[in-house]
């Protein structure tokens, strides 16, 4: 019987089953960053159903602080800093987060809010300001109470000179209050809200990740 001799050249499969291997922490970090981008997207949307008429600050608050690469392979998907500061009660618990006031919160009564109901930042700068200068806006700090002085109104004339109305009592209307501190009452599911989308999209993200690395290897 005759032998039949078959020779395959494989190098260029095993160059490229090569390649595939050096691309498979390119597709790890392609799908780590994809997801950590979903779950960026997905807080901030969160954060307009959780809270009523959130500052378009609030709805930046989540970012993608680290992204994956080939020799490091972790993202870190945080809340910024500045919106941290209030947004972290609403996921670990506690009382609102306040600026000073000793630990009560300020509520605007008579004052100019903006769109979202607080107190605009250049609002407050001013009344403040005028607290520090003691001109017509006070406190009482017994009731916790800001108040401001209003002109006094011209008097009336009526009858024979002399017999005006007489002096106007005191006017003066609430700008603002502080009230005692309490806990917050919304849940922000932060860290539950990430996990889901890397639990119900982590497979696809990962399978996009290598469908991507195949071509380019190839």
């Amino acid at each position: 019987m005759t032998d039949i001799d078959i020779k395959l050249d494989t190098s260029e499969a095993q160059r490229a089953l090569s390649d595939m291997q050096k691309q498979i922490p390119f597709a790890q970090a392609s799908a780590l960053n994809d997801l950590a981008f979903q779950i960026m997207r997905g807080e901030n949307d969160a954060f307009s159903k959780i809270f009523e008429h959130p500052r378009p600050f609030t709805l930046r608050a989540t970012q993608v602080q680290k992204k994956a690469t080939k020799s490091d392979l972790t993202a870190v998907v945080s809340l910024r800093p500045a919106q941290e500061r209030y947004l972290q009660p609403y996921e670990t618990g506690g009382e609102h987060a306040t600026n000073g006031n000793q630990g009560n919160l300020l509520v605007p009564v008579d004052i100019k809010r903006d769109p979202y109901g607080q107190i605009p930042r250049a609002t407050l700068k001013r009344v403040m300001a005028l607290l520090s200068a003691r001109t017509d806006v006070y406190i009482d700090k017994e009731r916790g109470l800001v108040w401001q002085r209003l002109p006094e109104p011209k008097r009336k004339r009526r009858g024979k000179a002399g017999t005006g109305q007489g002096a106007e009592k005191h006017r003066r209307r609430l700008l603002l209050r502080f009230a005692p501190n309490r806990p917050v009452n919304k849940r922000l599911g932060f860290a539950e809200r990430g996990m889901e989308i890397v639990a119900t999209r982590g497979g696809k993200a990962l399978a996009d990740a290598i469908q991507k690395a195949v071509r380019t290897a190839w």
